[in-house]
């Protein structure tokens, strides 16, 4: 993948994404150091904290989502999947805790889907 002309290598999205605070290499490794090849786009947590908090506003979520379709998804992607089926979420984290991690990195409240809606929007019925 091309390197975003608009990313100035700052670091701020390797500062604020989870899975570099716990040792993982998100696709925001590439951003800062376009050279790194030790990521994958497939450990974004889909948090948006990089792209809420880049200051050239690269669009940095959708990077990602063009990276995945070219890399080879891991194997329990498919079981994530499922689960959103299931009960609407990959991972079950109550409002109340989504927006106490937001407000740790000084981002705004967001109001979660029912999980109904992303079954029904996800089965496209």
């Amino acid at each position: 993948m091309k390197h975003p002309e608009a990313c100035t290598q700052c670091g701020t999205c390797v500062s604020v994404c989870p899975v570099e605070k716990v040792g993982g290499h998100a696709f925001v490794t590439f951003l800062a150091d376009p050279e790194a090849t030790d990521y994958s786009a497939w450990l974004c947590t889909s948090c948006h904290r990089c792209e809420e908090s880049c200051p050239e506003g690269v669009p940095i979520y959708a990077l990602i989502m063009e990276q995945r379709r070219h890399e080879q998804p891991p194997a329990g992607y498919a079981a994530a999947i499922e689960a959103v089926l299931a009960c609407g979420e990959s991972l079950q984290v109550s409002q109340e805790d989504l927006n106490q991690m937001r407000a740790t990195w000084e981002l705004e409240r967001v109001t979660l889907p029912p999980p109904g809606l992303v079954r029904k929007l996800l089965s496209g019925k």
